[in-house]
């Protein structure tokens, strides 16, 4: 990986590089690498962004690892980075990849108290969340 050479031409990683090699892993479906190297950061004392941590929790949704995404919105949170619409549309995607409605039905009316207005993208994963999710409830009722 190029990021893994930076240090052996001499050049000093960054939030900037750290933050596009994210971003990287989160187009290639790589979530593993991309909490990798998130976890790699704070190690060097970078201190992940809204970027980072967005990258990465998109990363995880396109894994189908909603797990991993609501825990990086915890962490987020944690580390004072407050979330914001991609933040939030992300985690809500990946808990509707996830089959998980009533989480993302919880992130989306979070958002609002959180002074995070919903874009299209939040309403059209809470509404495709809950719309699996009622399947799923009326496949147990179907006799």
């Amino acid at each position: 990986m190029l990021f893994e050479a930076m240090p052996k031409a001499k050049v000093q990683s960054n939030i900037i590089s750290c933050n596009a090699t994210i971003s990287a892993c989160e187009k290639d479906g790589q979530w593993q690498q991309a909490l990798e190297l998130l976890e790699a950061m704070l190690k060097a004392r970078l201190l992940p962004d809204i970027i980072s941590y967005n990258a990465a929790t998109s990363a995880c949704e396109k894994g189908l690892q909603w797990q991993q995404a609501a825990m990086l919105f915890e962490v987020m949170q944690k580390a004072n980075v407050l979330p914001d619409v991609i933040s939030y549309g992300a985690a809500i995607s990946a808990c509707e990849k996830g089959g998980q409605w009533q989480q993302a039905l919880w992130l989306f009316e979070a958002m609002p108290m959180a002074n995070v207005k919903p874009d299209e993208i939040s309403y059209c994963a809470v509404i495709s969340a809950c719309e699996k999710g009622r399947a799923m409830a009326a496949s147990f009722v179907v006799v």
